[in-house]
């Protein structure tokens, strides 16, 4: 098996022991060394594009508050105004049950015949027709 130049120094280095890095010492801090001290917080301006976008969020998040209270007002006023027609049918709807409770009363043969006997008229059997 024959080898190539590569591959000869690829083997040659792992047989070679590796070179060890440089040990890095810890830095130890004495009573002669201050301790480093905190740097305070500084205070980061809003930019103008940030002022006006908060500005924007706020006006638009009044703005749907507004619209969702008086969009619920014009419901509660359409709520009500639905029942009032409402109640207004069923009064519609009794007062013609009434008035045809009145109409088969007065079209009964006894009251006919009582309105027809004030006038003076009678009943002439003969006269009626069964049509069937």
């Amino acid at each position: 098996m024959m080898l190539d130049e590569s591959t000869a120094r690829d083997l040659t280095a792992l047989t070679q022991p590796e070179t060890t890095a440089p040990q890095v010492q810890p830095e130890i801090h004495t009573a002669a060394q201050p301790a480093p001290q905190a740097v305070p917080r500084q205070h980061v301006a809003f930019s103008v594009f940030e002022k006006a976008a908060v500005v924007a969020l706020g006006l638009v998040a009044v703005a749907l508050c507004t619209l969702i209270v008086s969009s619920k007002i014009a419901l509660a006023s359409t709520q009500r105004n639905l029942e009032n027609v409402g109640r207004s049918i069923t009064k519609v709807e009794s007062d013609t049950t009434d008035y045809k409770q009145e109409v088969n009363e007065l079209m009964q043969t006894n009251h006919l015949d009582s309105v027809a006997s004030k006038d003076g008229l009678k009943l002439n059997e003969a006269n009626i027709r069964n049509v069937k």
